[in-house]
């Protein structure tokens, strides 16, 4: 695997999630095509069958009352349906998001309509304005009796599962006969569910994910109003960085059998995506020349590729001047997506039998941004 296919796997990966959440979580869309219960439906992406979860939105467990008529009434809302799934991440195998289908909240729907509680553990990620609605829906439909508020007090299903697993804990365990011998725990197969490897494993289209990815915050304590300086372990690089960025680690494996670190760091802000890309591989017949050339085309082909049925997102880009740093060359791109505006640079740099590649990335949806420049200007390389 050279360097240029790890960079075609990166932008079929990275890119496309990144690019669709600035100033807000990331955002996918496809047609329902089951409904699993209240909460939880799969929905069809591009050819990929992905589990949702309507986040901050808790539909009665399976064996309590009203589970079967939350289940029937989110199939009457999506089912067949398009909808956009906006989502900050992956949890326990599946998306765990917003859903909204035409001009509808879907999550906050349910809430209204009386077939779900509002979790507010959930609700970190929304806005004042949605947790404010999503409370007021769940007043509302106790207030008309609405469904499970029928009831005069409904137990929640995080009561219902505490309840459930305490009454487990109190059960006597059978007597067994010290000469009988001791069981073996076979674990069950894994369902074909969706997890994180399967997920970015299906968005190649070759097996080159060698693990799941390493997602940690920049920031214990982040603030969109603070920068920090960041330096990766082996400290060849530095850069200023907003607090409320994340860095990924996405382990892929060449032809050979060989491991191979793709690294990104990524931050949308209110108006900006800030993103740097680095990875180092084998060089092949790639020079500085036509590896920023590749890297602008997988950068635009990823991205509109996989925002065509999503976000309606037509990325194009214009070749600018040419850069260099530090022995590091290649270029700078103008680039423009509908209303939104950025800035690419491309540097890479031949390193023995390997190429060392950079992408800098900061896309701005009012068209100058000082914050831009203080990035830029602040990535050093040694």
């Amino acid at each position: 695997m050279d360097i240029l296919r790890v960079l075609r796997l990166f932008v079929l990966i990275a890119l496309p999630f990144a690019f669709c959440s600035i100033g807000s979580a990331a955002s996918l869309q496809g047609k329902v095509s089951e409904v699993i219960d209240g909460e939880n439906f799969i929905m069809v992406s591009q050819t990929h069958r992905l589990r949702v979860s309507l986040v901050a939105t808790a539909a009665p467990a399976p064996s309590q009352s009203y589970s079967d008529v939350a289940r029937k009434h989110l199939s009457d809302l999506i089912l067949n349906k398009i909808v956009a799934v906006r989502y900050t991440g992956f949890q326990d195998g599946h998306l765990a998001g917003q859903v909204q289908c035409a001009d509808m909240d879907v999550n906050a729907q349910m809430i209204r309509d009386g077939v779900a509680w509002y979790n507010s553990s959930e609700g970190m990620n929304l806005t004042d304005v949605e947790r404010n609605i999503y409370q007021a829906s769940q007043e509302a439909a106790r207030n008309e009796h609405r469904g499970l508020w029928q009831d005069r007090a409904p137990t929640s299903p995080w009561e219902y599962r505490k309840a459930q697993a305490e009454a487990a804990q109190l059960k006597l365990l059978p007597v067994v006969p010290v000469s009988a011998p001791t069981p073996t725990y076979r674990p069950k197969a894994n369902d074909q569910g969706l997890t994180n490897e399967s997920l970015i494993s299906g968005l190649v289209k070759y097996s080159a994910v060698a693990g799941q990815p390493e997602i940690k915050p920049l920031s214990n304590n982040p603030s969109a109003d603070r920068w920090l300086k960041y330096m990766p372990s082996d400290r060849h690089f530095s850069v200023l960085f907003p607090s409320v960025g994340r860095e990924m680690i996405l382990p892929v494996q060449d032809l050979q059998g060989n491991t191979l670190a793709v690294n990104y760091l990524m931050a949308p802000t209110e108006t900006n995506l800030f993103f740097l890309f680095w990875a180092k591989g084998p060089n092949g017949m790639t020079t500085t020349e036509s590896t920023a050339k590749e890297t602008i085309n997988a950068f635009i082909d990823g991205i509109n590729a996989s925002s065509r049925h999503a976000e309606g997102i037509l990325v194009e880009a214009e070749a600018g001047r040419n850069l260099t740093l530090n022995g590091y060359a290649g270029r700078e791109y103008a680039v423009t997506a509908g209303p939104v505006s950025g800035t690419v640079r491309i540097l890479s740099k031949q390193i023995g039998t390997d190429r060392e590649v950079f992408i800098l990335c900061v896309m701005d949806k009012s068209g100058t941004s000082e914050d831009r420049d203080n990035f830029f200007n602040s990535f050093k390389v040694r």
